[in-house]
This record gives structure tokens, sequence and C-alpha cells, in this order.
């Protein structure tokens, strides 16, 4: 009951099915399931990943669901569209990055964590048979009432009949890991409430056994009114160094606004619910040094990337932010190519038109209204550009 108690103190409990406090006394199995719909995880998924991790120090069993199966359709869940069906062979891409990126967060030993792709048990589904067995079980009126559906309908925007059964084939998932490796607590989004109930309706009146549903809040930043994990421009920040350096996740974290980086903090950080109270009271006394910003970008780096990216990420930050501009050598302007919005150009533009393509201003007259306050800095082929006291971008000259 320890642990049930931290979950709600630190506030990673949105909502539940009755007697939770059971499962947490077995230390049984759980599962979480994603979706391989983009190539990569990003900064959203953290909040289920990290969860997933504190059950497994704990002693849980845990399963992650690659939706590799689910994904062929899209899960309707908080979206006002329908999502665009992905050819097969970027499904198995993007699979494979995924499990990459899941295996350097956690360690997956195929004993307490295993990886489990879905399309195993539904790529092989019988229709007749699934809706003689399944589908005769769940109500039309519960599938029906689920947010997502009703948003669409009210909206009179199309939902097609298989985003429709989307919240069948979780309720299945459920039903066959239940069945398959004695799974009794699926876990997700808030957003993933109703999809997790029709499953432990499944198991209820298909096996007549108990299984339960754990949700955590959807994070929405204030500032911005975006899900966590985007940035003011709508900028996803994705888990993949290719994709988003590692640079760019950092700085998000240390721009976020107080009270949301306090609620994170508690949400994130691995440490002691005592050591984590007494580090907000500190930041009380030390606000200009955005303390808890700082504490929480450093142990999410760390447990993404590793030791050696965050010391190379804290070397970047003493460049751009603690040395004299003018004096920023060629060596460390290399150190910062990519980590910082990097142009690669040919021949010499206008200051102007630079600005725009490293999106430092929105249009060319907005540039020109800039450019008596922007820094240049020329070494080399690289021209580093300073905009205000945080935002940069660097052009090399190829």
């Amino acid at each position: 009951m320890k642990f049930l108690d931290e979950l709600k103190k630190k506030g990673l409990i949105y909502q539940t099915t009755p007697e939770i406090e059971d499962f947490f006394e077995k230390k049984g199995t759980l599962y979480l399931g994603i979706d391989p719909t983009a190539d990569s995880l990003h900064l959203g998924h953290y909040l289920g990943l990290s969860l997933l991790k504190r059950f497994y120090l704990e002693g849980f069993k845990i399963i992650i669901i690659l939706g590799g199966g689910t994904a062929k359709i899209g899960d309707p869940s908080g979206k006002v569209k329908e999502r665009p069906i992905l050819p097969l062979e970027i499904l198995e891409k993007n699979k494979k990055n995924i499990k990459k990126q899941i295996r350097k967060f956690i360690s997956v030993d195929n004993k307490r964590i295993k990886v489990i792709d879905n399309s195993l048990w539904l790529d092989n589904l019988r229709l007749m048979e699934f809706l003689r067995d399944i589908g005769k079980i769940i109500s039309i009126n519960s599938m029906l009432d689920l947010e997502t559906v009703r948003q669409r309908i009210e909206s009179q925007e199309m939902m097609s009949f298989a985003e429709f059964t989307y919240q069948l084939l979780q309720a299945y998932d459920f039903f066959i890991v239940f069945k398959k490796y004695n799974c009794e607590l699926q876990i997700g989004g808030s957003d993933q409430w109703g999809n997790i109930i029709q499953g432990v309706q499944l198991i209820r009146k298909k096996l007549g056994k108990k299984a339960y549903g754990l949700v955590y809040s959807l994070l929405i930043d204030p500032k911005t009114g975006r899900k966590f994990g985007k940035t003011e421009e709508g900028e996803t920040l994705w888990l993949d160094p290719k994709k988003t350096h590692p640079f760019r996740i950092y700085q998000f974290l240390i721009n976020l606004e107080d009270e949301f980086a306090k609620n994170l903090f508690y949400y994130f950080s691995f440490k002691p619910l005592k050591e984590i109270e007494k580090i907000i009271d500190e930041e009380k006394e030390k606000k200009q040094e955005r303390l808890i910003q700082k504490i929480l970008a450093e142990e999410i780096i760390l447990n993404l990337y590793g030791r050696k990216v965050l010391n190379e990420i804290l070397r970047i930050t003493k460049i751009l932010f603690e040395k004299i501009f003018a004096e920023i050598s060629l060596e460390e302007i290399k150190i910062l190519k990519g980590a910082i919005p990097t142009l690669e150009l040919k021949e010499k533009i206008p200051l102007e038109e630079i600005l725009v393509s490293l999106s430092l201003a929105k249009s060319k007259s907005e540039a020109r209204n800039l450019i008596s306050s922007i820094k240049t800095l020329e070494k080399g082929k690289y021209l580093l550009i300073k905009k205000g006291k945080k935002d940069f971008g660097l052009v090399e000259y190829k």
C-alpha cells in the first residue's frame, strides 16, 4: 500500500477501477500499449514509460504491447479526424525503432519485462469467430458512449467502422494477455479510460474474473495549451536524437512554467517523495535559479540518453549561456551544430532570409526589424546567431 499511496501523493493516478488495492497487494502483472504510428516515441510517452519503470522497481511484472496490429487501424482517442493508414513496411520500420528506444530506457529481459507485438494474435483473427465470441459480449451502447465517438458524431465528422471497432481490439488485447500471462492491470493516459474499461468488462463477462484499469492524467502545458512534449510552435519533441537533439528537450524542460515544472517534478522524478518536497521548499528561496527545472531536465535526459549525452548538453549550455558570446571558439561552435537550429548553405544569403529559415523570425519584415538587435559571430565556415537571451541559430557554409 505504501507504493500505491506514493503514486497518489505524486498525482500519478487520475482514475482507477474499484478495489485496485488488491492488485497492488499481489504485485501482479500490468501492461501498457503503444501503437507504432511514428518512427520514434516522443516526450509525451515518457510519463507512461516512467510509470512502468516505477512498477518494475517495486517488483511487478511488466508487459509492453507494441501495437503492430492495432496500428493498422489507428486509435481514434483524442483525434478529431481519422488517422491516415500507414503502409505495412513503414509500420515494420517504426516497430524496430521503437523497440530500440524502449530497451534503452528499461531493460527488457523477456522474464519480468516483455515487449509483445499484438499482431501475433490480431493478424490471425477470423472475422466471424471474433464477432461471435467477442462482438456478442461488448455492448454497442458502451461503445457509443466513448467520448471520442460522441464528439465525432456531434461534430458530424466521419468515423470509419474500422476506427469504431478499435476499442474491441484493445479490449481483446487485454483479454489475451490476461489469459496467457495472468496480466490483471492495464494502464494508460486518461483518454484511454473507455478502451480500458471495455477490456475489464470483456474479461469479467467472458472469463468471470476480475481485471483492473489505471489511468494517469494527460499533461497539458498551461503556457501553450498543448499536450506535454510539444513546443509553443507545435513541434513534437521526439526521443530519437536524430529527429530532435536532446539539447532541444533539455531547453524545453528548463523553460517550463514554475507551477507546471513543480507538478512534473512529482510525476517524473524517481527521487524519494521527501527529497522532492525538500527541493521544492528550497526552490521557494531560489526562484531565479530555476532549480526544479534544472534538476528535472537533468534527471530526464540522464534516464533517456545516459551520462555522456547529459555531460555534452551541460557543456553546450555553458557555451551558450555562461560564456561571453564574442569569445565562443570555433571548436565550441562545432559542438553546437545540430543542438541549435542549424542551416546549411552553399552561398551567402541576406540575414533576414537566414532568420526566417532558422525560425528566429516569422517573416522577412519581422526579421528586418530584429536585425539591429541580433548578435552574430563568424568563425571559419560558421555563422552563429543570437536573438535575445535564449534563442540561437547556426549557419554552416558548405
